[in-house]
């Protein structure tokens, strides 16, 4: 929730009432509301004095916003790195990021991020499982001479990582639309 929204609705004003007595225009207090930034300047100042908040502890309310959101991110971004973990230790893509998501998942934003992350793997191992499983078939009637096996086990591991550094890039522009899966395993 908005920490100024919170505030307003607490001192019992509506953004017009609030707009009114200090003097912002409507626009800038649902601005300040919709975008959740911190107020700078006169509108700090402005809006520190009619809630009766001194502008460092005002400001400090936003501080410790950024904090959490960045640490939220920072988890996100060690689930999505520890899917890498299936080059070395098989399902590691399930078995760290389920470990981190765990330990992670009381924020909802890294819960729901996470859970994205997580059913993409199970579908993704659920699928090279198939495809591991019918290639040794596959491969005695139309390819006997090349080991398909192998073929299919690089390319979904290539793939694998192309995904979750596609999914890196994303985050680190703070893009968190990705991997919205219709399946929903946890």
């Amino acid at each position: 929730m908005s920490i100024i929204k919170n505030i307003r609705e607490k001192s019992g004003y509506t953004q017009f009432k609030l707009a009114k007595i200090t003097g912002l225009s409507l626009r800038t207090i649902q601005r300040l509301e919709s975008t959740n930034k911190e107020p700078k300047g006169h509108t700090l100042t402005v809006l520190s004095d009619v809630f009766d908040i001194e502008p460092s502890k005002l400001q400090d309310q936003f501080k410790n916003i950024e904090k959490t959101k960045t640490s939220e991110t920072t988890s996100i971004r060690f689930i999505n790195l520890s899917v890498l973990s299936c080059l070395g230790i098989p399902f590691g893509n399930l078995i760290l990021p389920l470990i981190l998501w765990r330990i992670n998942r009381k924020s909802k934003f890294v819960d729901e991020i996470g859970r994205r992350i997580i059913n993409f793997q199970i579908i993704w191992s659920a699928i090279l499982c198939l495809l591991l499983c019918i290639a040794p078939f596959i491969n005695k009637f139309f390819f006997s001479g090349t080991p398909l096996i192998l073929v299919v086990l690089f390319s979904a591991m290539a793939i694998n990582i192309m995904i979750v550094c596609a999914t890196a890039i994303k985050l680190q522009r703070n893009n968190f639309d990705f991997l919205n899966l219709p399946i929903r395993f946890i």
